[in-house]
């Protein structure tokens, strides 16, 4: 038998909402543990997302810049943006997958595989990634607009320049570390790489 014991579920004990925007909320909650010390813990609920990896015939990774303003600096992304909220219901994963595909590099793909789901910081955030890779890209000539926020387009880098970016340190988001570390890794992921 393990010895590892299970940590039971926190108890809140009181929950205060302290900011509400348009994809997230701040709480401050008074939590008790599972050995009776009561803490105060600051939780982010953020609308979850999809994030991308496509490819192309030729075996390259497409990768947009975007300017994000929370670290002050454009990065190098794969295309990605949140699960939008419709009539009250979240998009389906996958829904939000290929649109946010369309919008942001104007391609559409033939061939969708669900990749791993994973929490971006979950020691306060509930934030949710749902990665897809995307393959039998097509150039859409009328392709859905990109949010008014955005002004990427999609670059490609193939195996030996996404190496040299990821030696030198040159991508600094996380969810394209983790897809880009897949996209090199196996040389596979269910079939799709």
């Amino acid at each position: 038998m393990s010895s590892i014991r299970f940590i039971q579920e926190n108890q809140t004990l009181k929950e205060q909402e302290v900011f509400k925007g348009k994809m997230l909320r701040v709480f401050s909650n008074q939590i008790q543990l599972p050995n009776g010390i009561q803490v105060q813990r600051e939780l982010v609920h953020h609308l979850p997302a999809v994030a991308i990896l496509a490819i192309n015939e030729r075996q390259q990774v497409c990768l947009v810049k975007q300017y994000r303003p929370a670290v002050a600096s454009d990065l190098l992304e794969i295309p990605a943006g949140l699960i939008d909220r419709i009539e009250g219901q979240l998009e389906e994963p996958i829904c939000a997958a290929k649109r946010e595909l369309e919008e942001e590099t104007s391609y559409q793909a033939k061939t969708w595989v669900k990749g791993p789901s994973f929490y971006v910081s979950p020691g306060f955030l509930d934030e949710k990634i749902y990665l897809f890779f995307a393959k039998n890209l097509e150039l859409v000539e009328d392709a859905l607009p990109q949010d008014d926020d955005e002004d990427v387009s999609c670059e490609w880098y193939d195996r030996e320049q996404v190496e040299s970016m990821l030696e030198q340190g040159e991508i600094q988001d996380l969810k394209t570390l983790f897809a880009l570390q897949i996209f090199l890794g196996t040389g596979g992921y269910h079939g799709v790489i």
